[in-house]
């Protein structure tokens, strides 16, 4: 959990920084709202891809301990 709020805030303060004044020169031509629509995007790709994954480590079925005997008849 440390780390994906981590990462949100690192997400957070990237958008922020590429907004700010002095990088401004270097991306002045790209609208700052597309920067934000991509942050969001990625942000949601990211809670998708973690609750997939809780999802499927929680519908997993372990047939580890299963045991079965198949019986030939002559």
């Amino acid at each position: 959990m440390k780390t994906s709020i981590i990462i949100i805030v690192a997400l957070l303060l990237n958008t922020t920084l590429l907004i700010a004044e002095p990088l401004s020169t270097i991306v002045k031509d790209i609208n700052p709202l597309v920067l934000l629509g991509i942050e969001l995007v990625l942000l949601l790709g990211y809670v998708l891809n973690k609750w997939l994954k809780e999802l499927h480590s929680a519908c997993a079925i372990d047939l580890g301990y299963l045991n079965i005997f198949v019986l030939k008849s002559k």
